[in-house]
């Protein structure tokens, strides 16, 4: 970062290393940095070139790389910073006759293209010349980044309106090019930051817990119910603190392996899909495990299920209307868990075998319930097997030692 005479600065040094590059190709040649005009042609070289500053601007890419420079309160936390970049007209003058105005273009360009940054020594070099004390607190040597010079291409056209800048003022062999960056900062004393009570490093692999399948602890084919456990499987599942989030909520994990996770549900948790994810933290030092890793989200689905009392399903069939070989209308009202929420959508198939034969959808709650009421229409007389969904997650069927559903079942008198 540089002060305010960061602009005159690369001017000046400009005007040294081409008074030097430029002399020695063209003994007599001088570079000025005056305004091209005929009111000051008197300061214009006879022989060499004359640099003018003619255009700065900011760079867009850089703006940001000092944000934020200012608290919620305005007070500043660091110095702001102007990223600019520089524009010269570089003219060229002498006698048309021995060509000296191109060569002295080709010196400067080549020199330029040779060299195309300027030195911390020749910056230095400038500062401490004696006829420009006005640079003597120039602090651009000390700058991270040095300035760099680039030739800009201009059309004639382009070149002719430049020029046109300058009122009665006839044009001379001339190119353009650009200083940049050249960074600009006030001298503002910004509020000191929170003092560095010690450095801990931790250096360790990347370690990254993958989670390939979630399935109920009690076995593969078991259903994840409320209030059972699941188990986490995958690869390195392990670290120094090791924890798992449902729905973005912790849950302690009962045991914890490289390969297996297992932790029970936490009560409350609704039928229906949910996200499980591990993270891990990494000690460091005595302030105890810092975030370090985290898994991908994997799904699972926790199944409602039909409660029972003693044994038999809470399921009651009343309010039938019809008889003999007329369809039948009935209210059937299960007993679910967990409780299903009031903006969960829960739905009951009637099954005859394995075909689905008609569905309902419950009566609105007014709260949680841990009991559903349907109503059924255009039922045959008979027994049936009764499935629940809550949010589309289906109660398990009961099944006989060939795998055939058998429950739970009610009857349609």
């Amino acid at each position: 970062m540089s002060n305010f005479r960061a602009v005159a600065t690369v001017t000046a040094t400009l005007q040294n290393v081409l008074q030097s590059a430029v002399q020695a190709d063209v003994p007599g040649a001088t570079v000025t940095v005056v305004r091209p005009g005929e009111d000051n042609s008197a300061n214009l070289p006879t022989t060499g070139l004359n640099l003018y500053l003619y255009q700065v601007t900011q760079l867009p890419h850089r703006l940001n790389d000092d944000l934020p420079t200012r608290a919620a309160d305005g007070t500043a936390v660091q110095r702001p910073v102007a990223p600019v970049e520089l524009y010269y007209l570089m003219s060229c003058y002498g006698d048309d006759r021995s060509l000296e105005p191109q060569r002295v273009l080709g010196s400067a360009f080549a020199f330029l293209h040779a060299q195309p940054l300027l030195t911390r020594a020749q910056i230095q070099a400038a500062i401490a010349d004696p006829s420009r004390t006005f640079l003597a607190a120039a602090d651009l040597a000390d700058a991270a980044d040095l300035v760099r010079l680039t030739s800009i291409n201009l059309t004639l056209d382009e070149l002719s309106r430049l020029w046109t800048v300058f009122l009665q003022t006839h044009y001379v062999l001339s190119i353009v090019f650009k200083a940049s960056p050249v960074l600009l900062e006030r001298a503002l004393t910004p509020r000191p930051a929170l003092p560095t009570r010690g450095v801990q490093l931790v250096a360790l692999p990347l370690h990254t817990p993958r989670i390939d399948a979630v399935l109920a602890d009690a076995g593969a084919g078991a259903p994840i119910l409320a209030g059972g456990a699941i188990a986490l499987v995958g690869a390195a599942l392990q670290g120094d603190a090791t924890s798992v989030e449902i729905d973005g909520a912790a849950v302690a994990p009962t045991s914890v392996a490289e390969d297996r996770i297992v932790l029970a549900l936490p009560p409350g948790l609704g039928a229906g899909p949910h996200a499980v994810q591990v993270r891990q933290g990494v000690a460091v030092g005595t302030s105890g495990p810092r975030p370090a890793f985290a898994s991908g989200l994997a799904g699972f689905v926790v199944q409602p299920a039909i409660t029972r009392t003693g044994g038999n399903p809470d399921i009651a069939v009343t309010n039938v209307q019809g008889s003999g070989a007329n369809p039948r209308s009935a209210t059937v009202t299960i007993g679910v868990a967990p409780v299903v929420g009031i903006a969960q959508t829960a739905t009951l198939e009637v099954l005859s075998g394995q075909t689905v034969v008609q569905r309902a959808l419950a009566a609105p709650l007014a709260a949680p319930a841990g009991q559903l009421v349907f109503a059924l229409t255009g039922m045959a007389a008979g027994s049936y097997l009764l499935r629940v969904r809550v949010d589309g997650a289906a109660s398990p069927l009961d099944l006989d030692a060939g795998g055939v559903p058998v429950g739970p079942q009610a009857t349609i008198p």
